[in-house]
């Protein structure tokens, strides 16, 4: 009886194993696979493709469908995107001759206990043909009460409104998106700790504390250049990171304008500049003796001009400063002369100064529109290829209005001036203390991101037509960046401009 029921085991073991296996080899849509993008899947074959595999997903509230098309020999997966919330979502391969078509029920969504609705409202649209396009419009917000500066999720939305994709780190941590860009066969998310695939996968680690580059991070070649905090500030560093994520360069805010006024040796500038520089020279103590990292430079966003080896950096506290990179050397630098770039309720805004203060600076300074039209809390960067300098003037705290606008700046040390060549004003959209962003679309009109008024707005930059604007009602305080870019890379398409040029 015992050498039956044993037998009896085994071979029902030997069955569900076999059961397993085939099951584990069958093709087979996986939904959500690394448990961080619910919207997203793969479909997964035993074996490599031998021929074109095609994946479509059916469109819904007045999207069109989204379908891609993965060469022979991609591999065994194949991630799948644009799946929607709420809703039974039809997915169809194609693979061999045969068709497969795949239901998916997905329930409402939640990041971080907060509802996230799964539609937006699409206030303008004037060129209904794109309603076709496959683009979406990629996001970061930051979502969730508990841990409000740290929770931030990557949200895509079709031109329609419609939600279509979801990025949740897997901790509470800053993990923000800085831009989307093709790379071989994906999209590939640049966050701020790293690079992933849209399902979630990392390709480059930078977690290290050390390594973190809240806000940008742009090519130099083979290498990067990254933002970076320094135990003493907020984004007063910049690291040159290789594809491993090595730092091959550590460079420091403080040194590139300390050099200047030291080279003064005047003792009474010399004390002026510990209002302006907090480093390692210079850290500052609280009322109750403990060290505190200052908000001192804050640099947001980043264009490295590689053919003259100009860095741009925009710093939010200072302004727009253009640095020779190899040398580490201050070119020139521009802001308003409202240099109130502090909240009243800053707790160190009596012991701060700025560049201003400064009398080794002055030949350093772009005059002319540069200081009488000046940015102010400025974000995103972007250089044309005539040299005009481009960017989204947040324009501080008090009363000013928040804008795009361009500068034209010529001369040579200590004759720097700014002409300002161009502004778009949205009146319906002027509070924008923090955040936001700009891009430029192959058809050359503005991709431009109301970052507090949570408002996404594309412009005609020649005629300052809006033609669309879609407006979110999310729980966040904030929205930070936008990529408009499809799921798929496609050999030979055109795609927005950001920082380049």
């Amino acid at each position: 009886m015992k050498k039956n029921k044993k037998i009896l085991f085994f071979t029902t073991l030997i069955v569900l194993l076999t059961v397993l296996v085939v099951y584990q080899n069958r093709p087979r849509f996986i939904l959500n696979p690394g448990g961080r993008t619910p919207l997203s899947g793969i479909y997964k074959l035993p074996f490599t493709n031998k021929t074109p595999l095609t994946v479509t997903v059916a469109g819904q509230h007045g999207d069109a469908d989204i379908t891609h098309t993965f060469p022979a020999g991609y591999g065994r997966q194949f991630p799948i995107h644009g799946l929607y919330p709420k809703t039974k979502n039809k997915i169809t391969v194609q693979y061999q001759n045969k068709t497969k078509d795949f239901t998916v029920d997905i329930p409402e969504i939640m990041v971080n206990d907060e509802f996230v609705p799964p539609q937006q409202v699409v206030v303008v649209d004037k060129e209904s043909p794109q309603a076709q396009t496959d683009d979406i419009y990629f996001i970061s917000a930051s979502i969730g009460t508990k841990y409000p500066s740290l929770s931030w999720a990557i949200l895509g939305y079709s031109r329609k409104g419609n939600l279509r994709y979801l990025n949740i780190d897997d901790k509470p941590r800053l993990n923000e998106l800085q831009r989307i860009v093709p790379e071989n066969e994906e999209m590939m998310l640049v966050t701020d700790i790293g690079s992933e695939t849209l399902l979630g996968q990392r390709q480059l680690d930078l977690s290290d504390e050390n390594k973190i580059s809240h806000h940008d991070r742009v090519k130099k070649g083979e290498h990067y250049i990254s933002l970076a905090n320094s135990k003493w500030g907020v984004e007063d560093r910049l690291i040159e990171i290789d594809k491993q994520g090595n730092i091959v360069r550590d460079l420091a805010t403080g040194e590139l304008i300390r050099k200047i006024v030291r080279a003064k040796n005047n003792p009474e500038e010399l004390a002026l500049l510990n209002r302006v520089v907090f480093d390692e020279d210079n850290i500052y103590i609280t009322q109750k003796g403990t060290q505190q990292a200052i908000d001192w430079a804050h640099i947001n966003s980043i264009v490295y001009d590689e053919k003259n080896d100009i860095l741009y950096c925009s710093f939010r506290n200072l302004g727009v400063l253009a640095v020779k990179y190899t040398p580490w050397e201050l070119l020139w630098w521009m802001a308003s002369d409202k240099l109130d770039f502090l909240p009243p309720d800053d707790p160190t805004a009596k012991h701060r100064g700025f560049l201003d203060l400064l009398p080794s600076l002055q030949d350093y300074r772009v005059k002319g529109g540069g200081r009488s039209d000046g940015p102010k809390h400025q974000h995103a960067l972007f250089l044309w290829a005539d040299g005009t300098l481009g960017l989204f003037d947040n324009r501080g705290y008090p009363c000013d209005k928040s804008r795009y606008v361009e500068y034209k700046i010529a001369g040579e040390h200590g004759k720097w001036t700014a002409q300002k060549t161009y502004e778009y004003f949205d009146p319906s959209l002027t509070d924008n203390n923090y955040t936001s962003d700009i891009d430029v679309l192959p058809d050359g009109n503005l991709l431009i991101l109301y970052g507090m008024e949570k408002a996404i707005v594309e412009v005609n930059k020649d005629t300052k037509e809006k033609l669309y604007q879609l407006s979110f009602a999310l729980p966040t305080d904030m929205i930070y960046r936008v990529d408009k870019m499809p799921f798929y890379p496609t050999p030979g398409r055109l795609y927005p401009k950001e920082h380049k040029f």
